[in-house]
């Protein structure tokens, strides 16, 4: 089976929108494990479809731009992390339950940006 460029697109908004949609019923409902089996079964579906799709998908200056756009997300997201951490600890002698959520936002940032850093390196080294 093969698929154009706009004929995939359009699947994955649709599977998107159906992940989506079973994510927020489900939740309500309180079922935690069925939406990771739906995502990976998402996942699976669309990696097939996608080696079916004829065509360009994506080029060099695509991955350029997007590697940039994730340096950045990262950046933001840390800093903003950062600051509503300190925000938090400040806050932590009127509210006891902000030093905790202050110390999970510092662990969180401390991993992403040591996870980023460790597929950076093992993929400048694998080039």
């Amino acid at each position: 089976m093969q698929l154009t460029l706009k004929q995939y697109q359009t699947i994955r908004l649709i599977i998107t929108f159906f992940l989506a949609l079973s994510f927020a019923n489900l939740l309500v409902l309180k079922n935690f494990f069925l939406p990771i089996i739906l995502l990976a079964i998402a996942f699976l579906v669309l990696m097939y479809l996608r080696k079916s799709v004829k065509g360009v998908l994506a080029d060099e200056r695509d991955y350029q731009v997007a590697g940039r756009a994730a340096l950045l997300a990262i950046q933001v997201c840390s800093w903003i992390g950062v600051v509503i951490m300190f925000a938090l600890y400040a806050l932590s002698d009127k509210n006891i339950f902000f030093q905790p959520i202050a110390m999970t936002l510092a662990f969180s940032v401390c991993v992403l940006m040591l996870l980023y850093s460790l597929i950076f390196k093992y993929l400048i080294r694998k080039r």
